[in-house]
């Protein structure tokens, strides 16, 4: 792969004083033309700077590598793979198709509801401005732990450890959508497995790990339990109905 030379100092140097800096909004706010302009995004000093830096000649080398860069043949992604979610309950780690995930965000506060403390509805929580239902995939698939419980089992000290996080997935079938909050103990991101490397869930593989699952991966040393979407979100319903 090609890499682009460093930009020297002289080449990102500012052809008049960072008077934005000093005295205008990121410094004393002290500029007189503050009152005219509010911001100084809005002055035509920033502006002419902006202009000259984007307007300054390349360096030596600058403008062939690029060339390189993008006479380089594009990388086709192989088709027989599929990307997943990896992530970790306890001490189970499973995955999910990443199709299914809309974000991952830091633990928040969970609003308990009541006559609902001991099921697998864990409360509500503020997701972008809008309350929505967390259920602990923990309490479904009788793993320890789980949102707002205590019992989190750590990864094991192999240095993947993450802080916990709340996964939003969603799932659209028949013009409704299936939007849903589940904690995980850690997340390793998404991942792309070829179809080749999943091999069927035996009926050896404990009761936590079988449960929801369609199929196996191995991925850095560890198995892997890819769940079946369909019948996680039957899951997450069926949490919030009993």
């Amino acid at each position: 792969m090609t890499v682009l030379p460093p930009l020297p100092d002289a080449a990102v140097s500012q052809p008049m004083p960072e008077c934005w800096r000093v005295i205008g909004v990121s410094g004393d706010r002290t500029c007189p033309e503050l009152e005219n302009f509010i911001h100084c995004r809005n002055c035509p000093v920033l502006a002419e700077a902006a202009r000259s830096f984007f307007d300054r000649a390349a360096p030596d080398g600058y403008l062939e590598a690029w060339r390189e860069i993008l006479e380089e043949p594009e990388t086709a992604i192989e088709a027989d793979s599929v990307s997943f979610l990896v992530f970790r309950l306890a001490k189970e780690w499973l995955a999910l198709p990443a199709t299914a995930l809309v974000e991952v965000t830091p633990i928040r506060r969970l609003h308990a509801l009541p006559h609902r403390r001991g099921t697998a509805l864990a409360g509500l929580v503020n997701i972008r401005g809008q309350l929505r239902l967390c259920v602990s995939l923990h309490a479904i698939l009788g793993l320890p732990g789980g949102p707002g419980q205590p019992g989190a089992v750590p990864a094991g000290g192999d240095g993947s450890e993450s802080p916990p996080r709340l996964l939003v997935l969603e799932r659209k079938e028949d013009r409704t959508t299936d939007l849903w909050v589940i904690g995980a103990d850690d997340v390793a991101g998404v991942h792309r497995v070829q179809r080749s490397a999943l091999r069927p869930v035996p009926s050896t593989v404990s009761q936590s790990a079988a449960r929801c699952s369609s199929a196996l991966f191995d991925w850095h040393e560890k198995t892997v339990a890819v769940l079946d979407e369909i019948r996680l979100f039957e899951s997450l319903r069926q949490a919030v109905a009993t």
